[in-house]
């Protein structure tokens, strides 16, 4: 198989943890999510994730070389992490997906998980990722986080369901010189 390792990248509801948590389900494979440690750094640290106060170089770039060395030394990993593509870029094995979605869409489903109005969503999501995004800019010196070059697999999440994209990240772990691998996946594929 060309891919033992997924990573997951995509701003606020593109999809990324539903998916994270279907592949799991699906393959089987262990996962490991950056936002998840950092909602439980903000939590016990009582600090602004809207004002990405979780965010400062030294507890960042921890993080992202901990998810290198995973990607690195560990086999059947799926990560779901905003800078997963670029934190993986050049590591054999790793199939790097991008979830992209309609900005109103992603207000629509953040209004939905918080029980709050769409406007109010739009509000969270933007000075959200406006204030991660800067200080990532800051730390990275960089601004690329979703240049599409930077990913195997591009997916607009917009209208298609979690089993859809599901079903395209399977469809892209075949490596037709392995046969083997491709009829595993190939009944992976034929069950979702």
């Amino acid at each position: 198989m060309k891919y033992s390792n997924i990573t997951i990248s995509g701003k606020i509801c593109a999809g990324k943890t539903t998916v994270r948590k279907l592949l799991e389900k699906k393959l089987g494979w262990k996962t490991f999510s950056t936002g998840e440690l950092f909602r439980q750094y903000a939590k016990k640290n009582k600090i602004d994730l809207n004002a990405a106060e979780e965010q400062n170089e030294k507890i960042t770039k921890k993080i992202d070389r901990q998810v290198t060395r995973m990607l690195k030394t560990q086999k059947h990993l799926i990560v779901d992490s905003w800078l997963a593509g670029v934190t993986a870029k050049g590591t054999p094995g790793v199939l790097k997906v991008l979830l992209t979605c309609q900005n109103h869409i992603r207000y629509k489903r953040f209004a939905k998980r918080e029980n709050i109005s769409c406007q109010e969503a739009k509000e969270h999501v933007e000075e959200r990722f406006t204030n991660w995004s800067e200080k990532i800019k800051k730390i990275y010196h960089r601004a690329d986080f979703y240049k599409h070059s930077n990913f195997d697999l591009i997916i607009d999440t917009s209208y298609i369901t979690p089993q859809t994209t599901l079903h395209k990240i399977i469809n892209s772990l075949i490596n037709p010189g392995d046969q083997i691998v491709t009829s595993e996946v190939t009944k992976l594929v034929a069950t979702i």
